[in-house]
């Protein structure tokens, strides 16, 4: 699929079919969404892919109060992949502090130098990198915040990684339209010229 395609047709599924995502595309998927950049070369960003229904169904839990707010179904649950992303912080402090790295920021103090926290830029660049190879793959997608204790009790995710929420991935279903983006109906995209600031704000 041509580049400008996949980033047109990305977008957040709320309504998932039950039928399963194939092993072979998850997997190039992940292998796609690890390769984004990396503060440092750090790789601190990793991946926790669940396709058990009961524990997706327990990962989908503290949403249902939502649902039943809000009068919408909970599509997490429905879902038949769920991929998790994680980052540590200390495997970029870590790496910036090896000799290539404190030849650049020995004198930089630990809070200066981290005043911009990166581990969250490049999770961030992994999970778009995620959604748009489920583009790529004709699956549909979306991401989702989670409960960091019940991830770190449920899924074993060791103290030190911070999950950063859930991408879950899938077949559309034939009702999805009506469960879009709110967002998207609130308002149209803001122009170029109002986003882009060329030379100066």
């Amino acid at each position: 699929m041509d580049f400008k395609d996949v980033v047109r047709r990305r977008k957040m599924v709320r309504s998932f079919t039950d039928e399963p995502v194939p092993a072979e595309v998850v997997r190039r998927i992940l292998d796609t969404a690890r390769r984004g950049p990396s503060a440092g070369f750090s790789q601190g960003v990793e991946f926790v892919v669940v396709i058990d229904h009961e524990t997706r169904q327990k990962i989908a839990e503290p949403a249902q109060q939502t649902v039943d707010v809000s009068g919408h179904h909970n599509f997490i649950a429905q879902a038949p992949v769920h991929v998790v992303v994680c980052v540590s912080p200390e495997v970029y402090r870590s790496r910036y502090r090896e000799p290539d790295k404190m030849t650049v920021v020995a004198e930089i103090d630990e809070e200066a130098l981290w005043v911009v926290p990166y581990w969250h830029t490049d999770a961030g660049a992994a999970m778009l990198l995620l959604m748009m190879a489920a583009v790529d793959e004709g699956i549909a997608a979306a991401f989702v915040g989670g409960e960091a204790d019940l991830l770190h009790e449920l899924l074993a995710i060791p103290q030190e990684y911070i999950p950063i929420g859930i991408a879950l991935l899938g077949h559309a279903a034939p009702d999805a339209g009506q469960f879009g983006d709110v967002s998207a109906r609130r308002m149209t995209r803001r122009p170029y010229h109002d986003v882009v600031h060329e030379g100066r704000w």
